[in-house]
């Protein structure tokens, strides 16, 4: 209701100033965290706490969209000039009509900047600047306003298109409402506004009749107490006065005794004064002294730089005659390095030729020992090869002799054997014929 917050100011009054309703409600707010006991505004709270009827929830949903295309709009500009650098989040046609709408606003400030230009200059036919491509052409300033008119027209459309496009991907409104957040100052104070207004207009939604009766009656109640306080404000002011009555006495009698001290200071200056003056005649006197001491001592000085230099010039010609000396030997060093160095090039060349004739011999018969070392492993290989044939042949030969001679041998001893038993069989046979005889011949 309206003679509700036009209530609260009367109660907020502090100093003299006003605040605004959205100050008063923040105030009220706040009044109200922190309390232990039971909360005397409470009965300012509406008792629902849900919107019941369709026209209020058909009203809190046209601002919580108006609120919600605030924080959208208000972050075009982060988003147009870094596309790309979010275009994971958003879609393709977004992206497009961004990077369409990031052209148009520099087009339109181009325009704008040459309009403030045209304001400074005199109203004349046409002027001569830089046009909306960076081309030099003429434009009147009627035509640039028109122009301008058009890009505010272009502006406005895309602006919706963009909204329209958001409106439709809720995925994509979610993810830059949740990560981009650089807004300019104003944008971050109009949304903070806007959510207060949305949270006023709410409650104003939620409060009935009768609430706003009873709400009416307490903040009266309220007006009365602060009444009360004023008359008591008052008498304390009295008291205040009284205290800076007193205040000011005691002021006045430090001041005194402040003079008092100031005398004293003045009488200390006076007295240093006159010992800064009989120091300053004390010192004048020791810096007599001083220069006096100081003129022998610069005397004995110059003639001991007088003698220095004296010695200096000598050293100076001594040291330019050995440096001639020096020069003689350098130039003679000298000479005898660059014959040196001339006879070791010399040499050095002769033993490079001598190494490269060397080295072309040495590859030379490098490759023929590896030819050579190439054949002589065949013919190693076609040597062991004959060697082992003949050590295998050796061995069958030595076997077969082997053999032979123990055939041999058998075959002596079979023979021995045999000639001994042919020879017993044919004695056995011979006494057998002598003993047939003889038995003949006895039996005769």
């Amino acid at each position: 209701p309206p003679n509700l917050f036009s209530n609260t100011r009367s109660e907020a009054l502090a100093g003299g100033k006003k605040k605004s309703d959205i100050e008063m409600y923040q105030a009220l707010q706040s009044n109200t965290k922190g309390s232990t006991r039971e909360d005397p505004l409470k009965i300012l709270d509406p008792s629902s706490k849900k919107l019941v009827t369709v026209e209020s929830q058909r009203i809190m949903a046209v601002l919580d969209d108006t609120i919600c295309r605030i924080r959208v709009v208000t972050l075009l500009p982060e988003l147009t000039k870094n596309v790309d650098k979010y275009m994971s989040i958003i879609s393709d046609d977004i992206a497009a009509m961004l990077k369409e709408h990031y052209k148009l606003e520099v087009q339109y400030s181009k325009v704008f900047l040459l309009a403030e230009e045209e304001e400074t200059v005199a109203h004349t036919g046409s002027a001569k600047r830089g046009g909306i491509d960076g081309e030099v052409e003429l434009m009147s300033f009627e035509a640039l306003s028109t122009h301008r008119s058009q890009l505010q027209q272009q502006i406005r459309h895309s602006t919706r298109s963009i909204i329209r496009l958001f409106t439709r991907n809720h995925s994509a409104l979610k993810a830059i409402l949740r990560q981009v957040e650089e807004r300019p100052a104003a944008a971050t104070s109009l949304i903070s506004t806007s959510n207060n207004l949305r949270s006023i207009i709410m409650e104003k939604l939620l409060t009935t009749r009768e609430e706003e009766e009873e709400r009416s009656r307490y903040i009266q109640q309220i007006i009365q107490r602060e009444a009360k306080a004023s008359v008591e404000v008052k008498r304390l002011e009295i008291l205040l006065t009284e205290a800076s009555e007193e205040r000011e006495a005691d002021l006045n009698r430090r001041n005194v005794e402040i003079k008092k001290l100031k005398s004293d200071l003045a009488q200390l200056q006076k007295t240093s004064n006159e010992t800064n003056k009989r120091i300053k005649s004390d010192a004048m006197k020791q810096e007599v002294t001083d220069t006096k001491t100081s003129e022998g001592k610069c005397e004995r000085l110059n003639s001991t730089i007088t003698q220095l230099r004296t010695q200096l010039s000598q050293a100076v010609a001594e040291h330019r005659q050995s440096e001639q000396i020096l020069r003689s030997r350098k130039i003679k060093t000298e000479s005898a390095l660059e014959t040196w160095i001339a006879k070791y090039d010399t040499d050095m060349g002769e033993r490079q030729d001598e190494y490269e004739q060397i080295d072309s011999v040495y590859k030379v018969e490098k490759t023929q020992l590896e030819d050579l070392e190439e054949k002589f492993g065949v013919l190693e290989e076609e040597y062991n090869r004959i060697v082992e044939e003949r050590r295998v042949n050796a061995e069958l030969k030595a076997e077969e002799e082997r053999r032979v001679r123990l055939l041999t041998k058998a075959a002596v001893v079979i023979q021995a054997h045999w000639r001994s038993y042919s020879t017993r069989k044919k004695l056995k046979q011979k006494k057998k014929g002598k003993k047939e005889k003889s038995t003949d011949a006895t039996l005769r």
